[in-house]
């Protein structure tokens, strides 16, 4: 008796069982070749045999049908059972066509090396890929192992969770009541990587969501654009293309939603595998810089004009007050003018929560915060001060911000409009740092210090230039890692002799 499923591109044999006392007549031989027929006879365009187990005597039947194809369990190619690939089977219990291919691209051993390539085979690093089995992957599950542990293909990371994600805000229902997942006295103690707490029960689940009507297959032109394969994706599963992660299913490198690059310009062939992930909500980034500097924009002249409510006087603001307020109010105006006009995103979007951690620093710090006590009758701006100090920080606003708008001009023009690619920045300043737009904000805000005199510039400044530093040293390895030989490294990221 045979079991198939008819799918419809394929025939599918599940199983076949026969009474012992007939083995000699080799019946399940005889019942491969009957439903190869039938998927010749009914026009169907596969003929699937299920598991092959090269180590199993029962399986390796399957291996005598040609011409006959397995499954990469990396990369989901459909590769030839061939010679090569029966010699590796032979020798290692866990084989991927793909994984041989980059490791003998990435080997620079020469031919003449005694070590052979299957000696050299057994050790390959599998560190990215710990338990190749399924049974060794089911009994650390069982053992208490996180699924984000295993780095199974298509699983998004604790990292890509926690990022796009708000678990704390994941609706649970429980004794038929529905809660945030915050509000249930586990969830805190919870870890993402413990599959045995709450937090990371929701986790797993949040990383294996599907996306509804997701096609098994798409059809893109070799010579078609990337973003064709967003919109397909798109199309046929009624989804936010904005909202779609993709990448190949051979090494995970992400899959660019431009215009520029073609689908044979990424390594993808016909029938390779890619996988697809839901990034969540979506916001623009431009919409998030605009609403980021819009707050301290309308923030400072609301507090200078209310100072009379804010801190009960009648007294006049100082020079030095009017000159905060000027500063600031250009420095964000400059700031939403480049956002509109001057900046070139390189993604499109990014999770709409981030809108409120991004907001929150320029709002907080460098608007309720710098306002409160820059206009204050008792703050040091409502003092006189040297005049050549002040004079000498109005001098360096000026220099920093115009030197911020001209490299940021500089960085737009090595992007094209609608794409993402990137040069290599050379001019003014971009000889001294790895990004002299960051150099001269900080030397604006110092221009602004010295003007105000205040602890809460002094504050803004410390967590702008920290994470502006943190920012600066990854674009140096990211020009580094993408230019090569030629990129001419930079001893500093941001500031000359500092960092």
């Amino acid at each position: 008796m045979g079991v198939l499923d008819l799918l419809p591109h394929c025939v599918s044999g599940v199983y076949f069982l026969y009474h012992s006392d007939f083995e000699k007549y080799n019946f399940g031989k005889v019942s491969a070749v009957r439903e190869a027929a039938l998927a010749l006879e009914e026009g169907y365009q596969y003929y699937y045999m299920g598991f092959y187990i090269h180590s199993c005597a029962k399986m390796r039947y399957k291996g005598e049908y040609r011409p006959q194809h397995v499954l990469d369990p990396e990369s989901y190619e459909w590769n030839p059972l061939d010679g090569e690939l029966r010699a590796l089977l032979d020798k290692k219990r866990y084989v991927s066509s793909s994984r041989e291919r980059r490791r003998r691209e990435a080997s620079t051993k020469p031919a003449s090396n005694l070590e052979s390539v299957d000696e050299q085979a057994e050790e390959d690093d599998y560190s990215d890929f710990p338990l190749p089995t399924a049974s060794e992957a089911g009994d650390a599950v069982a053992k208490g192992m996180s699924l984000f542990d295993l780095k199974v293909p298509g699983v998004m990371t604790a990292e890509e969770v926690e990022q796009d994600y708000p678990l704390d805000q994941q609706r649970l229902t429980a004794r038929a009541k529905l809660f945030e997942a915050e509000d249930l006295m586990a969830w805190e103690s919870g870890d993402v990587k413990d599959p045995r707490s709450l937090k990371g029960v929701v986790a797993e689940l949040v990383a294996c969501r599907p996306i509804k009507n997701l096609p098994e297959t798409i059809s893109v032109g070799s010579d078609a654009s990337t973003s064709e394969i967003f919109q397909e994706i798109a199309n046929a599963s009624k989804f936010s293309i904005h909202r779609l992660r993709v990448t190949k299913g051979s090494d995970g490198t992400p899959i660019p939603n431009i215009r520029d690059v073609t689908v044979y310009q990424t390594g993808l062939r016909n029938k390779s595998a890619i996988d697809v992930k839901d990034l969540g909500p979506q916001i623009s980034w431009r919409t998030v810089f605009i609403v980021e500097y819009l707050g301290p924009l309308l923030i400072h002249p609301l507090m200078y004009l209310a100072r009379p409510l804010i801190y009960g006087t009648s007294e006049p603001a100082s020079e030095l007050q009017k000159l905060t307020l000027i500063m600031c109010v250009l420095h964000f105006a400059k700031r939403e003018y480049e956002t509109i006009f001057v900046h070139r995103f390189s993604a499109a979007t990014m999770p709409a929560r981030n809108i409120f951690k991004n907001s929150s620093h320029y709002w907080i710090l460098s608007g309720f915060n710098l306002a409160y006590w820059s206009y204050s009758p008792s703050g040091p701006t409502a003092r006189a001060s040297n005049p050549l100090i002040t004079y000498l920080g109005i001098a360096l606003f000026i220099i920093g911000e115009l030197g911020n708008l001209y490299t940021h001009s500089v960085l737009k023009n090595l992007r094209r409009p609608g794409t993402t690619d990137r040069g290599i920045p050379q001019g003014f300043s971009f000889n001294w740092v790895t990004c002299p737009n960051y150099m001269f904000e900080c030397v604006a805000w110092i221009g602004v210090g010295l003007v105000n005199w205040s602890l809460s510039t002094a504050v803004f400044f410390v967590a702008a230039a920290g994470q502006m530093a943190v920012w600066a040293m990854k674009k140096e390895r990211r020009y580094r890692k993408e230019f090569g030989d030629k990129y001419k490294k930079k001893r500093y990221a941001m500031l000359p002799g500092i960092c």
